[in-house]
C-alpha cells in the first residue's frame, strides 16, 4: 500500500528550509514547492531607520540559520522532489496542475502568497496552513512580531489552520501560546512561533493520518496585519525597545505574572 501524499507549500527562506527539515523527519513527503521571493525592503526615511531594518533581519537571519544547522541533521524519511516557482508562478494553471498530478491529500502550507479560489476548489479540506500567530487576535503578515511590539505576549502563538477564501479564517486545527522563560530575549521570542508552529503542523499530520482531525470553526476574527504595516519606522521603534531594555523587562514583568498565578 503506497503512503498517503503529503506535499509542502512554501517559500524558501531558513524558516521554510527549518519546516521542511522538521516534516521530512517525521513523514514520507510527494513533492515540495518552494515560493521563490524575498522580503521587500520599504524605503527608510531616515539612517537610523536603515540601520534598524538591517538590525532586525540580521539578528533574525542569525537565529535561523542556527535552527537550520540543527534540523539539517535530522535524517529524511525519503528525496522528494522539489520544484522552485517564482512569485507570480504561485497561482498559475500550470503550477496547479503539476500540484494535481501528485494527488496530495494533505497540504502543508507555509509562508507563501496568498492561494487563489481555484486552489480552493480542487483541493477542498486538504489545504493546512501554519500561521505563526493565533488569528483570532492577530491575521495577515509578521503576526509573531505584533504582539510583542503591541506588549501583549499572551498572544504570542502558533496555529494550523485549514484555508478558505479569508485571509487565516479557516478552521482551527490546533493552536497553542508560546511558553515563555527566563533564557528568552527578543529574536529568541520571535523564533519560538515558528518552532512551535512546526511542531503543531507535525502532530496536524498525524492526526490525519490516523483520521482523528477535529477542526474547531473560529469564532472571531483579529485585525488584518498588511506586509506593508511593517516599516522601517516600526521596526527602528522596535529596535529603540530592545537597546533600552523596556522590552526584557515586559518579557520578564509576564513571566513574573505567569508564575504567580
Amino acid at each position: 500500500m503506497n503512503p498517503p501524499n503529503i506535499t509542502i507549500l512554501t517559500g524558501n527562506d531558513n524558516r521554510h528550509k527549518y519546516f521542511i527539515d522538521c516534516l521530512s523527519s517525521k513523514f514520507i513527503i510527494s513533492e515540495i514547492y518552494l515560493e521563490n521571493g524575498n522580503y521587500p525592503c520599504p524605503e527608510p526615511k531616515s539612517e537610523d531607520e536603515s540601520l534598524a531594518w538591517k538590525w532586525f533581519f540580521q539578528n533574525r537571519d542569525r537565529c535561523e540559520e542556527k535552527l537550520i544547522q540543527q534540523s539539517s541533521q535530522l535524517k529524511t524519511k525519503n528525496k522528494p522532489k522539489v520544484t522552485h516557482i517564482n512569485e507570480k508562478d504561485l497561482n498559475a494553471p500550470e503550477t496547479i496542475a503539476k500540484i494535481i498530478k501528485t494527488n496530495p491529500g494533505f497540504i502543508a502550507v507555509f509562508g507563501t502568497g496568498i492561494l487563489s479560489n481555484d486552489y480552493l476548489k480542487l483541493f477542498p479540506n486538504r489545504l493546512y496552513n501554519l500561521h505563526i500567530g493565533d488569528p483570532q487576535y492577530y491575521r495577515g503578515s509578521s503576526c509573531n512580531f505584533w504582539p510583542v511590539y503591541e506588549g501583549k505576549l499572551q498572544h504570542l502563538s502558533a496555529t494550523v489552520h485549514r484555508i478558505d477564501q479569508n485571509i487565516d479564517t479557516g478552521n482551527i486545527l490546533n493552536k497553542q501560546t508560546v511558553t515563555l522563560n527566563k533564557l528568552v530575549d527578543d529574536q529568541t521570542l520571535l523564533i519560538k512561533p515558528l518552532i512551535l508552529g512546526t511542531q503543531l503542523m507535525i502532530k496536524t499530520i498525524q492526526q490525519w493520518l490516523n483520521d482523528a482531525l477535529q477542526p474547531d470553526p473560529q469564532i472571531t476574527s483579529g485585525p488584518l496585519y498588511k506586509r506593508s504595516e511593517f516599516t522601517p519606522e516600526i521596526v527602528l521603534k522596535y529596535k529603540q525597545m530592545v537597546e533600552s531594555g523596556r522590552l526584557n523587562n515586559r518579557i520578564q514583568a509576564k513571566i513574573n505574572s505567569l508564575s504567580s498565578t
